[in-house]
C-alpha cells in the first residue's frame, strides 16, 4: 500500500513538474514604443472611445504638471507580483521626467482581479501607501462590476485631487508666455501697418475689415490644447511605494 501511495506521488509530482514546464508561462513587460499613450489595455476591456478620453484627460495633466500616469491593462499576471511588475514596468519605459521621477503606475489584472498604483521616487511625498490604498479601496465596488472605466476615471480624479498643483510644468508655461507675447506684438504691428495703408490710399477701414484680420491672427489663442504630444518616457525611477489589493 504504500509503495502504490510513494508511486502515485511520484507520479503526481512528474506530472505537476512536466506542467509547468509546457504551460510556465511569464508576462513579459513590451518593448517601450516608440510614443507612449498613458492608457495601454492589453486586455481589450475598454472601448475606443474610453480609451480617447482617459487619454485626452492625462495627456492635458501632464502638460499641466508634467507627472505622467500611465494606465497599464493585462490579462493575467502569471505568478508575478503585481507591485513588482508595475514598478518594472515604469522603470522599463521611463515613466516620468528624467530629474523630478513624476511618473505613475497603475496596473490592472483582469483575471486575477488585482490592481498595483506604484509611484516614482518624486510622487513619494504626495501620494503614499496610505492615500494609495484609499484609492483602491474606493474603486473596488466599479472593480468587482467590471466597471474598468469608471474605476479608472475616479481613481485618476483621486490622483489630482491629492497631487492639487504639485510638479506645475512652469517651463511649458514660460515658453507658452513667451511664444504668446511675440505673437501678439507682432500682430499689433501688422494691424497698425494695415490700417496705415488704408489711410494712405484714402480708405476708411471698416470694423469690418478690423475684426476679419483679428480674426485671422488670433484664431489660434485658445488652441494649446491641439498641440502635437510627443508621448511620454523621459526617465523617471520607480521604487517610492505604492500599494496592491485583490478585488
Amino acid at each position: 500500500m504504500k509503495k502504490i501511495l510513494k508511486k502515485i506521488i511520484k507520479f503526481l509530482l512528474i506530472l505537476l513538474i512536466f506542467t509547468n514546464l509546457v504551460e510556465g508561462k511569464q508576462l513579459n513587460i513590451p518593448d517601450k514604443p516608440k510614443k507612449i499613450y498613458p492608457v495601454n489595455d492589453y486586455a481589450g476591456v475598454l472601448s475606443h472611445i474610453q480609451i480617447q478620453k482617459l487619454n485626452e484627460r492625462l495627456i492635458q495633466y501632464s502638460k499641466k504638471t508634467s507627472t505622467e500616469i500611465l494606465i497599464s491593462i493585462v490579462r493575467d499576471l502569471y505568478g508575478e507580483d503585481p507591485n513588482f511588475l508595475a514598478s518594472k514596468w515604469g522603470n522599463k519605459w521611463h515613466i516620468g521626467k528624467k530629474y523630478k521621477n513624476n511618473g505613475i503606475i497603475i496596473l490592472l489584472s483582469i483575471n486575477d482581479k488585482k490592481i498595483s498604483i506604484q509611484n516614482g521616487y518624486g510622487i513619494e511625498p504626495y501620494l503614499t501607501d496610505f492615500t494609495t490604498r484609499r484609492i483602491i479601496q474606493k474603486i473596488k465596488p466599479f472593480l468587482k462590476k467590471n466597471l474598468y472605466y469608471e474605476a479608472i476615471d475616479i481613481s485618476i480624479k483621486e490622483i489630482f485631487r491629492i497631487m492639487k498643483n504639485e510638479y506645475i510644468n512652469k517651463e511649458n508655461k514660460k515658453n507658452h508666455f513667451s511664444k504668446w507675447n511675440l505673437a501678439f506684438s507682432i500682430s499689433v504691428f501688422l494691424i497698425i501697418f494695415f490700417f496705415l495703408c488704408l489711410c494712405k490710399k484714402g480708405i476708411e477701414p471698416s470694423s469690418l475689415n478690423i475684426l476679419f484680420l483679428t480674426n485671422i491672427l488670433f484664431k489660434k489663442k485658445y488652441s494649446d490644447n491641439e498641440d502635437s504630444f510627443d508621448g511620454f518616457g523621459e526617465g523617471g525611477n520607480f521604487g517610492g511605494g505604492g500599494s496592491c489589493e485583490n478585488w
